[in-house]
């Protein structure tokens, strides 16, 4: 019994402290997502919202120390909430390209995380991992341009990446009878506030 209350205890005590040295950014209603692409009309630009996260650090924040970065770095959005800002009809066909029925959300998970580079209170954090599109799932790796404000523990993350809606096997839309159809290739931007929980 007293082996077994023993136990309990220190389980107990190597749990708090593992929570005490984690060090959680969670992602603010400010950060902003943007997904650019083109069509044989025009280009075009898709915003996302009710972006949601967080950056969890594992052994504390410490910026300066070059290398991995002992953190996990998860980042979502609804595909109902992505808006065209042109009407229903080209959110409709967002949401069925994306098959918002059956996968609601956009979701990347990190794997590895690794400051690359590093100027006073400014770094690049490599990010790899794997993203999740229309029930799709690929490795990812980019590159976040960060700032860390220490006294405020505020970060922001910054960033652009490449893709193509082939590698998640989305059916382009197309309007107009046909007459536009939207390009393969897209790049995606964002900016993520993130404070301290």
């Amino acid at each position: 019994m007293k082996n077994k209350l023993l136990i309990a205890l220190v389980f107990l005590m190597v749990i708090t402290t593992m929570t005490q040295a984690q060090h959680k950014l969670i992602f603010q209603t400010t950060s902003e997502l943007k997904i650019d692409g083109t069509s044989t009309v025009s280009d075009w630009t898709v915003n996302a919202s009710d972006i949601k996260g967080d950056l969890v650090l594992l052994k504390g924040f410490k910026p300066k120390e070059a290398g991995s970065l002992y953190a996990t770095l998860t980042l979502s959005f609804p595909v109902e909430k992505m808006e065209s800002g042109r009407g229903p009809i080209m959110n409709n066909k967002i949401k069925s390209a994306l098959k918002s029925d059956e996968h609601p959300n956009v979701i990347y998970n990190s794997s590895e995380n690794k400051i690359i580079a590093i100027n006073d209170s400014s770094f690049i954090l490599t990010s790899i991992g794997i993203v999740e599109v229309a029930g799709v799932k690929k490795p990812m790796e980019v590159n976040l341009n960060c700032t860390y404000d220490k006294k405020r523990q505020t970060l922001v993350m910054e960033g652009e990446q490449n893709l193509t809606m082939s590698m998640f096997q989305i059916e382009k839309p197309t309007a107009f009878f046909g007459k536009l159809q939207t390009m393969d290739a897209l790049k995606v931007s964002f900016k993520i506030h993130a404070n301290k929980k």
